[in-house]
């Protein structure tokens, strides 16, 4: 028996069309959303990758700037303990200074002068006495630059003790002193002076001819007291 298609033949193919358009949409957008979602899933998993790595970066920025700190810390007890060290050593090197400054002092001394006063202001030392005449404070002076411990010594300033015009006075005379009759020293001629000399420390360590030396003047002082 023959098969006869009662429908018309364009609406079924106009059907079928219908159908594979609606397939190839549903198609069509099936992929678009699987490539939306592995292209969110794609920048999602950049995005977290790039947030841990600013954590990473923000947890090592933390651990340097406390090591940076820790750092200045260690810098400034650097700092601390160089100053210390120097101050030492300073200390160690200027130990010996007032011995050989009082030998010297005294080796310094001429004869015919006298010192009534010793004041030292840092590394000045200010000198005020009587001497014979100027001659001899003039030798003070040399003997004074000759030491390697004092330098730059100077006269401040020299005066008579006595008026001018007025002659010196005479030995063999007496003199009174709130009514009590006083002799005539030659100390009563001399000249005052004011001498200023600087200490120069040499900065190093006693050696053993210094340590002998500050060992026998220790001794001499002893003895002598």
């Amino acid at each position: 028996m023959a098969h006869i298609n009662l429908l018309p033949w364009r609406q079924e193919e106009r059907l079928r069309r219908n159908k594979e358009f609606i397939m190839l949409v549903a198609t069509v957008t099936l992929l678009a959303l699987l490539a939306a979602l592995a292209t969110w899933s794609y920048f999602n998993s950049e995005l977290d990758e790039q947030l841990d790595a600013n954590a990473l970066i923000k947890q090592e920025n933390s651990r340097l700037d406390a090591a940076l700190v820790e750092i200045d810390t260690l810098e400034q007890r650097r700092e601390d303990i160089i100053s210390r060290m120097q101050v030492i050593q300073d200390l160690q090197g200027r130990r010996p200074v007032p011995v050989h400054l009082w030998d010297d002092m005294a080796r310094a001394l001429p004869p015919a002068l006298y010192l009534n006063s010793l004041k030292r202001e840092g590394d000045l030392l200010t000198l005020t006495g009587l001497a014979d005449n100027p001659n001899v404070v003039s030798s003070l002076i040399r003997n004074l630059d000759d030491s390697q411990w004092m330098g730059n010594s100077a006269v401040r300033n020299i005066q008579q003790n006595i008026s001018a015009y007025q002659p010196a006075p005479d030995l063999n005379e007496t003199q009174t002193v709130n009514g009590q009759p006083r002799p005539v020293y030659p100390e009563d001629s001399y000249v005052q002076f004011v001498v200023t000399t600087q200490v120069q420390s040499q900065n190093t360590v006693p050696t053993v001819d210094e340590t002998a030396t500050l060992a026998s003047v220790t001794a001499k002082a002893g003895g002598d007291s």
